[in-house]
């Protein structure tokens, strides 16, 4: 099972403006792993004026407000009920397949970390799917706190994560 970490839009993300959106949009793409017992938890991480505390409320998780995305992500990490988590980009949602693919990730004793990529939005990206925005990684909670980063992108950089076979679209 994994925990789940969605993080709101920050810095310079367009859909800022639409953060607690965003957030919604991702966590109801959820709620079928939630059912399919791939998903155990969730937790929010944002910045205190994206004024998450209703949705958070609202969707039965945590929510860890701080100015600086790292150190608030690193909190959602150490608080996380499981030992494999998934940090989402808000305003993305996986797409069909993931469940199937999460189950079998899961079943591994050791799994590597792997990351989920938007889905293509050019004939580039379709035909180098590497070059797609890297929007989530899972891996082991020990992974997540020996590396540092902002974002998925940079977390799954360090982490030498490979690529999801499933896609996420953007729903924001």
């Amino acid at each position: 099972m994994l925990s789940v970490i969605v993080l709101a839009p920050s810095g310079s993300d367009p859909a800022i403006g639409r953060a607690q959106e965003a957030v919604v949009r991702s966590l109801a793409a959820l709620v079928g792993a939630a059912v399919a017992d791939v998903v155990r938890d969730a937790c929010i991480v944002g910045a205190p004026e994206t004024r998450l505390a209703s949705v958070a409320d609202h969707a039965g998780c945590e929510l860890v407000e701080d100015l600086d995305v790292e150190r608030g992500l690193q909190t959602a990490v150490r608080a996380a009920r499981n030992d494999r988590i998934f940090l989402l980009s808000a305003g993305y949602a996986p797409m069909s397949g993931f469940i199937d693919e999460m189950s079998d990730w899961a079943l591994s004793s050791a799994p590597p970390a792997v990351a989920l990529r938007a889905e293509p939005a050019s004939l580039l990206q379709r035909l180098f799917p590497s070059l797609a925005g890297c929007v989530g990684v899972i891996a082991q909670r020990q992974d997540f706190v020996a590396v540092s980063g902002d974002n998925p992108a940079a977390r799954a950089r360090k982490l030498g994560a490979r690529t999801l076979v499933t896609r996420a679209r953007r729903v924001v």
